[in-house]
Order: structure tokens, then C-alpha cells, then sequence
């Protein structure tokens, strides 16, 4: 079985070889489909998000929180999170492929560092290991779609459908979680899109963060 880890890397490979090869930068002042952030800026987030894998460490005998629980914080945390992301998209202005690079290169390092079941946050609170793992990647995917949209005119990003179908899963247990129900969902992307905000529902359980 493949790993979230695994997942990750993977993910991570093919969405930053496509961030340099297939034109994406060219539009790098465009606004993004994300109101908070151009091309540019977006592009750095995706790369910033492995950085709070190195500040992660062991939460021995703590409770870990569920997905759910920690995907509900990002709304209060949203100012916080693009203001961080516009700063250091600022110090990447010269080389932003080298700047994710790096972070990625930080990210990967301290997580096979990492070898706790369950780790402590930088938000706080304590999580599975697997499950701060699943968050990097609905992170990878999430933001690789958001990308698409906001450059129709560039061939979309490889979204791996392994990825896919692990975030799609994670984002059906939230829902579980929070409803007492699971969500119908027949194709993993549209559903991603609805339970993360980028399609409007009606649903009062959405959108999940």
C-alpha cells in the first residue's frame, strides 16, 4: 500500500516539474482564482506549506486530533497564512522555482526525520503523523487545481490519481465526521472542489476549511 509520505513525494514531483515546464510562469502577475494571491504568490504557498513540516515534533502521549479538527482552524488562521505567503513571495521574486525548491528540500528532510506516530503541530495540538501528511497533500492538489484555473490557457497540472483519491477520502471522512453521514461523490475532483469552497454549496457542512 502506498503511503501518504509516498503519496506526497510523488505529487510534489509532478506538479513542480510542471510548474516549470508548461508556461504557468509566464503569467506569474496574473490574479490567481484565490483573491488573496497572483500566480507568483500561489506558487509560493504551495512551496511554503512543506516548510511547517520542520517544526513539527513528537506529541508522546497526547491524543491526536482528527482531520476534520485540524482542517477547521485554516478559516481563522486565513490573514495569517497569506500575509506569511506574500512575505516570502516577495524574497522569492528572483527564483521562485529555487525558493520551493528549498522549502521542499526542508520539508522532505525533517519529515523522514520525524519518526513519531503522533506530532505536535505549529498551530498547536497534536496530530497522526499520517493525517499532517494528508494535510501537505491536500495542500499539493488542492492548490495545483486552484493554479489550472487560474491559468486556463497553460495544459493542467498532472494530479496524480492515487493523490486524488486519498484526498478525496480524507475530505469524505471530515464530512463523516462532521455530518454523521458520508457525502455522495462520484468524481474525486469536483468533490474536492466543493468540500474545499471552490464551488459554492448549499450544504451547511461545507465547505470543510
Amino acid at each position: 500500500m502506498v503511503t501518504n509520505a509516498e503519496l506526497l513525494r510523488g505529487q510534489w514531483r509532478s506538479l513542480r516539474d510542471w510548474i516549470e515546464t508548461s508556461g504557468l510562469l509566464d503569467h506569474s502577475g496574473r490574479q490567481s482564482v484565490l483573491e488573496a494571491w497572483n500566480i507568483h504568490e500561489l506558487v509560493t504557498h504551495i512551496g511554503r506549506s512543506f516548510l511547517e513540516l520542520s517544526v513539527l515534533g513528537p506529541a508522546k502521549g497526547e491524543s491526536p486530533m482528527t482531520l476534520r479538527a485540524y482542517l477547521s482552524q485554516y478559516g481563522s488562521l486565513s490573514r495569517e497564512i497569506a500575509d506569511g505567503t506574500a512575505q516570502l513571495a516577495m524574497s522569492f521574486a528572483g527564483d521562485v522555482l529555487g525558493g520551493i525548491d528549498n522549502c521542499a528540500r526542508i520539508g522532505f528532510r525533517a519529515l523522514d526525520a520525524l519518526r513519531a506516530d503522533v506530532v505536535r503541530t505549529p498551530r498547536g495540538g497534536a496530530i497522526s503523523r499520517d493525517d499532517y501528511v494528508l494535510t501537505r497533500l491536500i495542500e499539493l492538489v488542492v492548490h495545483g487545481d486552484d493554479l489550472a484555473r487560474s491559468a486556463p490557457q497553460v495544459e493542467p497540472p498532472p494530479l496524480l490519481d492515487a493523490a486524488l483519491e486519498a484526498v478525496s477520502a480524507g475530505l469524505a471522512d471530515a464530512y463523516l465526521e462532521a455530518g454523521g453521514e458520508a457525502p455522495h461523490v462520484d468524481e474525486h475532483l469536483p468533490w474536492i472542489r466543493i468540500a474545499t469552497g471552490r464551488v459554492p454549496s448549499d450544504d451547511a457542512l461545507l465547505p470543510l476549511l
